[in-house]
């Protein structure tokens, strides 16, 4: 898998954040669709001071396997509230056959969503 770096499109801090990754084989580019026991991590943080504010794993309910190789995490709008409007750091890792590989690493710019 090849570490991708993004700056993932705008959330709300006052909804439900869904999102999906492809999981791509670096040597063949074959979507990688045998998901078993593979182990996927996502955190959010601050940068200054680094600050973890969500974390959510395939273990944990955060993080399911669709169908096809793709990976979707969510965080409810429970979870998003913990957030203030700022930009976040965020992280994918991605644990198969004993080797952790870092999926994605980038910037998640996170809006007030008004509503209380």
């Amino acid at each position: 898998m090849t570490m991708y770096e993004a700056t993932l499109k705008p959330v709300s801090n006052r909804a439900d954040w869904i999102e999906t990754v492809e999981l791509v084989n670096d040597d063949t580019g074959e979507v990688i669709t045998n998901l078993n026991d593979v182990v996927v991590v996502v955190a959010v943080r601050t940068c200054d001071p680094p600050t973890t504010y969500l974390t959510g794993s395939s273990q944990d309910g955060h993080i399911e396997f669709v169908p096809g190789g793709i990976i979707q995490w969510r965080f409810t709008a429970a979870e998003m509230r913990s957030l203030a409007a700022r930009t976040y750091e965020i992280g994918v890792t991605v644990t198969r056959d004993g080797i952790t590989e870092q999926e994605l690493i980038g910037v998640l710019p996170v809006l007030d969503g008004v509503v209380r």
